[in-house]
């Protein structure tokens, strides 16, 4: 279930353990690079069946030649080859929601939502008597483009729950009023003549903060200038549109009724040519990747870096070691590569929590609609988290709960 990259390489590698006994079937719950990045190399080896939402599929191609096209870039060693990624479709099974598949050995296998990003999903396996179910990411709450994930999931014994915000001071801001303070910064930016860079992960986030900012336009709350959007987001934006059916009820409509979507919005300026973006005025910028880690970002964030009236937006979840996450610590000296000299930021930083995961009352208000669970592994977020979360869990739920070391073997 899932196999993924590590972005931030920190004491850890890139790439995952190799499985103990070669895989038939892989589970992937969602197109982010931490959960489906290592795909093409595992279909490549084993010759297993993937099974997934058809918007993970196709999200999960495109993440996977761009990634390749920034190791190929930074000169880093390539785990596949682009023809290992076009073969991954051969091997593809579609699967919906709430759709019920026998797979060998009698086992029955669910996809439910997770709420995450289009196409998340969770893992509801029924083995003989036993059920366990995965969360991959999981949102708690809904947000302009998904529904929170979904709660009826029947009697589950085993629990693999994701941690990334699962320490008792993890406590997300409502949305309302992390988009108030959103809009409230970058027109304070605005006004003071300076540009606003927001780095965003292309796959969910992206398309959270375009709509928020096209709301605000839309309603006259927010400054009218270029918003340039750069990366491969549009390319994500099509499928998007493509697979209207998994957003939330309101996208839907409009899509469905007005064939125009609202990541489509004139307010958007889509750049071809780096030349056709004007820092000379004051503008807002979207652009991959999310963690500063590669992409178009890193030129833009070298151009605006030493103005003090600039602002960068960090809107996601940062993992330890990348580019964003030495920023969003107060490091304020960053080099693109081991050979350049570093430059000073010396732009306004700021954090948005417009997150896609539950916070830790989210997990715990999940794991309280599970009837019948008898043990939880907190898997998924930074060490002393799963730590801390497992132990909460056994104190206020009376349930056993461990933080797995990479590569143990728990008995079922």
């Amino acid at each position: 279930m899932d196999t993924g990259i590590n972005l931030g390489k920190v004491s850890e590698e890139e790439y995952p353990l190799e499985p103990t006994i070669p895989p038939k079937t892989v589970f992937i719950t969602h197109a982010h690079l931490d959960h489906s990045g290592y795909l093409p190399a595992i279909i490549s080896r084993y010759g297993c069946q993937e099974i997934a939402t058809p918007p993970t599929q196709d999200l999960g191609e495109l993440l996977h030649i761009d990634f390749l096209k920034l190791q190929k870039e930074g000169g880093m060693e390539l785990p596949y080859t682009s023809q290992d990624v076009m073969a991954v479709r051969s091997h593809a099974y579609d699967v919906n929601y709430n759709v019920e598949m026998n797979l060998r050995g009698g086992i029955k296998a669910m996809l439910l939502s997770s709420g995450h990003i289009l196409g998340a999903a969770m893992v509801r396996l029924k083995i003989n008597d036993r059920v366990i179910l995965y969360t991959g990411d999981l949102s708690t709450r809904n947000t302009r483009t998904q529904d929170m994930a979904e709660t009826s999931v029947g009697k589950v014994d085993t629990l693999i729950i994701e941690s990334t915000y699962a320490a008792h001071n993890d406590r997300h801001p409502s949305f309302q009023r992390v988009e108030r303070e959103f809009k409230e910064a970058i027109n304070k930016a605005l006004d003071r003549g300076g540009r606003v860079l927001i780095p965003v992960f292309s796959v969910g986030r992206a398309q959270e903060v375009m709509l928020s900012l096209e709301a605000f336009v839309r309603s006259g709350v927010l400054s009218r200038v270029p918003i340039y959007i750069d990366g491969m987001i549009k390319k994500i934006n099509e499928i998007y549109r493509l697979y209207w059916y998994y957003l939330r009820s309101q996208i839907k409509r409009q899509i469905r009724y007005t064939r125009q979507s609202p990541l489509e919005s004139d307010i958007f300026v889509e750049v071809y040519q780096k030349k056709n973006v004007n820092l000379d005025e004051p503008c807002i910028i979207i652009s991959t990747s999310g963690m500063l880690e590669g992409g178009p970002i890193v030129g833009y964030l070298k151009q605006i870096a030493e103005d003090s009236k600039n602002l960068i937006c960090l809107t996601g979840y940062q993992v330890p070691g990348t580019r964003g996450r030495r920023l969003q610590d107060g490091e304020r000296e960053i080099k693109l590569s081991p050979d350049e000299e570093p430059f000073k930021v010396f732009s306004e930083v700021k954090t948005f929590e417009f997150s896609a995961h539950a916070d830790q009352s989210g997990l715990f208000r999940f794991i309280s609609k599970i009837k019948g669970l008898e043990r939880v592994y907190c898997v998924h977020g930074e060490e002393w988290k799963t730590i801390e979360f497992a132990d909460r869990i056994e104190e206020l739920k009376k349930i056993s709960a461990y933080s797995p070391i990479n590569g143990e073997i728990y008995p079922l």
